[in-house]
C-alpha cells in the first residue's frame, strides 16, 4: 500500500536525543528521588514573580494570548537594554531557531555549524533543505578560524552558541568582534546566549552589542535555565529592524501563550530570583571542579550551569553505575564527546549526593 514519502532532506535528520527524565529511572530502578543533573534545568525551581503572575491570569485562559506580545517585548527590551523593535518574542529559542531557518534558507543552502555544539542547529536547518558544514573545536573552544574558513558564498546561517553547550566554554568579546566582521553582510550570524547569564570570564561581552550596527547578526536568548521556566518556553532573539520584520512575517499569530507571556515578563523584572540562581550556580560550579579535582578527574573550566567532566574509558559504566544510584547526568556519546558526562549544577544537596555516588561508581 502507498503511503505519502517526505522530502530527501527530512528523511536526513537525525532524531533528537533527549536526557533521560526522573520518571524513567524512578521506575526503573526503583529510586523514590531521583536526582537529575542532566538537563541544565534551574534546581531552585521557577521564579515565584513567575507564579504569582500565572495565578493571577489563569481564569482568562479563554481568551486568545496577546499576538504581540507587546508588554513581554518591553520587559525584555528593558532587561536586554535594547529597542523594543529589535525584540522578538518565541514559544522557546528552539522556535525562533525555526523560524531563522525558514526565512533565511533555501534547499541547497549551506549552514556552518561547530562540530560539537547544540544538536538543534543541525536539525531545524536540515528541515529547509540546507547543506551542513561542521566546523572543527580546538581545546574544547569553537575555532572562529576555522568558521570564518568554513563560509563560502552559498553560506546563508552560522550558528554559534557562546558560551557553548555541551562544552561550556566562552569566547572571548575579541573573538566576537573578529567573527562579525568575518562573515560576510548576507551571511546571517547567528549567536545563541541561552546561558551567558552564568558567564564569569572578564573578557564576555553580549553579542547583542553588534545588532545596531551589523544588520546580519541575531543573538538568542531564553529564560530556561537563567530564571526557571524551561517548561514554559519563553526566548527571545534580538536582532535589528530586517531580521525581526522577516521573522514576524511568518511566526504563527499566536506562539505564546497567555501564560507564558504574563509569566515571562514577571520572570524578567525577578531580579532576586536571579541573583539567587547565579548565586547558587557559581557555588556549585566551584564545589563541583574542587571534588572532581580531589577524585582525580579532569573538567573544563565552564561558564554555564554545568560541568563536562572527563572519566575516560570507563563513562559508559560510569554514566550507568549512577543512574542505577538514582543520579541522572548526560552521556556525552551523542556529542561525538566519548569518555565524558555532562553535570548540571544541583541543589548543594544533590551536588554531594552526586559526588559521593560517583566516588562509589569509581
Amino acid at each position: 500500500m502507498k503511503e505519502p514519502r517526505t522530502t530527501s532532506w527530512i528523511r536526513k535528520i537525525p532524531p533528537y536525543v533527549p536526557g533521560t527524565s526522573k520518571d524513567t529511572v524512578a521506575k526503573r530502578y526503583g529510586i523514590a528521588r531521583p536526582v537529575k543533573l542532566a538537563s541544565n534545568e534551574n534546581p531552585l525551581g521557577p521564579s515565584p514573580r513567575a507564579l504569582e503572575a500565572m495565578a493571577e491570569h489563569a481564569s482568562r485562559m479563554h481568551l486568545y494570548p496577546d499576538p504581540d506580545a507587546a508588554d513581554l517585548k518591553k520587559a525584555a527590551a528593558d532587561f536586554f537594554s535594547c529597542t523594543v523593535t529589535q525584540v522578538t518574542a518565541g514559544n522557546g529559542s528552539d522556535e525562533l531557531i525555526d523560524l531563522l531557518c525558514r526565512a533565511y534558507l533555501e534547499p541547497g543552502d549551506e549552514v556552518v555549524i561547530p562540530s560539537c555544539t547544540f544538536s538543534y542547529y543541525r536539525i531545524a536547518s536540515l528541515v529547509c533543505g540546507a547543506q551542513i558544514r561542521f566546523t572543527s573545536m580546538k581545546n574544547h573552544f569553537i575555532d572562529v578560524d576555522d568558521i570564518l574558513a568554513a563560509v563560502t558564498p552559498k553560506t546563508k546561517i552560522a550558528f554559534l552558541a557562546n558560551p557553548n553547550n555541551p562544552t561550556g566554554t566562552c569566547l572571548s568579546w575579541h573573538d566576537i568582534e573578529r567573527l562579525a566582521s568575518g562573515i560576510p553582510g548576507d551571511t546571517l550570524l547567528v549567536v545563541d546566549e541561552a546561558y551567558a547569564a552564568f558567564v564569569r570570564q572578564p573578557d564576555f561581552k553580549s553579542a547583542r552589542n553588534l545588532i545596531r550596527e551589523r544588520p546580519n547578526v541575531a543573538v538568542l536568548s531564553t529564560l530556561s535555565k537563567s530564571h526557571g521556566l524551561a517548561g514554559l518556553r519563553v526566548g527571545f532573539c534580538l536582532a535589528g529592524e530586517s531580521v525581526t520584520g522577516a521573522l514576524a512575517r511568518i511566526k504563527p499569530p499566536f506562539n505564546m501563550s497567555t501564560l507564558a507571556l504574563k509569566g515571562g515578563e514577571a520572570a524578567l523584572n525577578d531580579t532576586g530570583f536571579l541573583r539567587k540562581t547565579l548565586e547558587n550556580t557559581w557555588e556549585g560550579l566551584d564545589f563541583l571542579s574542587a571534588q572532581m579535582e580531589n577524585l582525580g578527574l579532569s573538567v573544563v573550566p565552564s561558564q554555564t550551569n554545568f560541568v563536562l567532566v572527563r572519566i575516560g574509558e570507563d563513562a559508559g559504566r560510569v554514566y550507568q553505575r549512577l543512574m542505577e544510584k538514582g543520579i541522572i547526568t548526560r552521556s556525552m556519546d551523542s556529542f561525538g564527546l566519548q569518555g565524558y558526562i555532562r553535570v548540571s549544577v544541583g541543589l548543594p544537596g544533590e551536588n554531594r549526593a552526586f559526588v559521593d555516588a560517583l566516588r562509589q561508581a569509581l
